[in-house]
């Protein structure tokens, strides 16, 4: 996993004007979609969806979690096309979401907790998330990040 998070370090500061070849590297929590959600709603418990998963989660970033911030992220064999791959953490899908939790810890480092508009972040690590795909050369399966780009560049929400 260290090989892969320095890999995808090294894509994000060859991607963007983030200096990541110093940057430690967060934990990463590989967990199931009800844990994810648990975690996600902590301290918020009555918001969980009744049956226990919001299927929105992929994965998310705590920058006070742990000595580097912590991701806690679906595990691999949760994303679509896992079954493709002997080692499910090569799906590239995965590895998108890891990739835009690992944008927000490169902006977190550089002082993003600091922006009036925190959704900006997101905004940014969806864009590089699919260019990070069209790099890999893997259909996206957002079917509109623009359309998402702009409900996060209003700041409204």
């Amino acid at each position: 996993m260290d090989a892969l998070i320095d890999l995808l370090l090294d894509w994000i500061g060859e991607n963007s004007a983030y200096q990541t070849s110093d940057l430690d590297p967060p934990a990463v929590v590989e967990l199931g979609p009800k844990e994810l959600t648990r975690e996600y709603y902590y301290g918020r418990a009555h918001l969980i969806p009744e049956d226990g998963v919001d299927d929105r989660l992929n994965a998310i970033y705590i920058a006070n979690e742990g000595p580097e911030g912590t991701i806690f992220i679906l595990s691999p064999d949760q994303i679509d096309g896992a079954e493709n791959f002997a080692d499910p953490r090569d799906n590239p899908l995965w590895r998108e979401i890891l990739l835009h939790e690992l944008v927000h810890h490169a902006q977190h480092d550089h002082g993003a907790e600091t922006w009036t508009c925190i959704s900006l972040s997101e905004s940014e690590a969806y864009q590089m998330g699919g260019a990070f795909l069209r790099e890999m050369n893997v259909p996206d399966p957002m079917k509109d990040r623009t359309a998402s780009d702009k409900i996060y560049k209003s700041c409204d929400g």
